[in-house]
């Protein structure tokens, strides 16, 4: 894993691991979350204080840095892990229950629950300490909340695929934002204001793309291939991976209107 300034320079390796399926950066910016191998790692930005937290993925920060939430690898329980103690302790009891996302004051987390492998998926709130577990009365998967803590993003099936929607929690109904789409990777994420969404629509081939729509569903903005996008702390870019002109791959940062591609890092 590698560490890089926000332009691209002072490159500089901050850990070695193998394949990285996840990476997820504290919003205090003083340590960083990894998820390699299955296993979930945190390490400080200087690459100092490496420690493993258990097995997992879908890695989520708390809002104020101090925990960090994750699944057993598509698989229950959710599990928060106290960064000052050490502790971590598992708040639901499911044994498909995945993909945890906290709300703005830190006090609960969304999640998506499944009775069986493979089954219908729907979603759940649960205290940060395990307690008040409550359905949304939502069918859907891989939920992001707002930062203004009234909407959830989650992507629901079709009868042709999977969609992208917003659901008030005032129960003031539900806004779709996308259309039938093949596949998706990973939750869609908001930007720092809540006004947009920036997530990764997939074909039925696996090749992926960058979108950006505003939380009305009234307008979608295709920015061209990519994953894993990641917002700018101002909200001004977004940073995502991509082949683009590399042989391989890159990171590669725009403006949510599409303009000013650059690329920040060598191509491999």
């Amino acid at each position: 894993m590698l560490l890089a300034a926000a332009n691209g320079k002072h490159l500089r390796r901050l850990v070695r691991a193998s394949i990285l399926s996840q990476v997820a950066w504290s919003p205090d910016g003083e340590r960083i979350a990894f998820v390699t191998s299955g296993r979930v790692f945190v390490v400080g930005r200087s690459g100092r204080g490496r420690r493993l937290l258990g097995t997992g993925a879908s890695v989520a920060w708390s809002p104020d840095s101090t925990r960090l939430a994750f699944d057993g690898g598509w698989i229950g329980p959710i599990q928060v892990a106290a960064l000052g103690s050490g502790s971590v302790e598992a708040v639901t009891t499911g044994s498909y229950d995945r993909a945890p996302s906290w709300s703005p004051d830190g006090k609960e987390l969304v999640f998506t629950r499944s009775a069986s492998a493979g089954g219908a998926e729907s979603l759940y709130v649960v205290g940060a300490d395990g307690e008040g577990l409550r359905p949304l009365g939502i069918q859907g998967a891989d939920a992001s909340w707002s930062p203004g803590g009234d909407r959830i993003a989650f992507w629901r099936r079709t009868s042709d695929g999977v969609a992208l929607a917003v659901a008030r929690l005032d129960q003031a109904g539900v806004v779709a934002i996308t259309r039938s789409l093949p596949a998706y990777s990973g939750p869609a994420r908001w930007s720092p204001d809540g006004s947009m969404l920036v997530f990764s629509p997939c074909s039925e081939f696996g090749n992926c793309r960058i979108d950006v729509a505003d939380r009305s569903g009234l307008e979608v903005t295709i920015l061209g291939p990519g994953n894993d996008p990641a917002w700018a702390p101002d909200g001004a870019h977004i940073a995502f991976a991509a082949r683009r002109f590399c042989p391989n791959s890159s990171i590669f940062t725009i403006r949510s209107d599409g303009s000013r591609l650059s690329r920040l890092t060598p191509c491999r």
